[in-house]
């Protein structure tokens, strides 16, 4: 008997752990915005220079800390949520308007 509750409390510990887990390395709005904002600046700045554009993807990337199937999880956990999308447009219109103010 105490083998099979010790199990279930086993069982539970490690679900919990993985939740836990998961839930942390979860993108947030805000990382996803910031990177959203570099890559389409980035795209502006070096589209007739594809190689540059790619090295200028991986840093921003490696800077951000994150990975494009973090970002395709994110764009995917959204569009299972579609209300969600407007807070996110509405923290990238954000960026892009300081961008725009940091320029003048």
């Amino acid at each position: 008997m105490f083998i099979i509750g010790g199990l279930i409390l086993l069982c539970i510990l490690v679900f919990l752990w993985l939740v836990v887990l998961r839930s942390s390395s979860e993108l947030s709005e805000e990382k996803f915005a910031e990177v959203y904002v570099q890559l389409s600046m980035a795209k502006e700045m070096f589209a007739a220079d594809t190689v540059k554009l790619e090295e200028e993807k991986e840093r921003i990337f490696k800077e951000a800390e994150v990975t494009w199937e973090e970002i395709d999880n994110f764009v995917n956990r959204l569009n299972e949520k579609p209300q969600e999308w407007s807070k996110v447009w509405k923290k990238i219109v954000e960026k892009l308007e300081q961008r725009r103010q940091d320029l003048k």
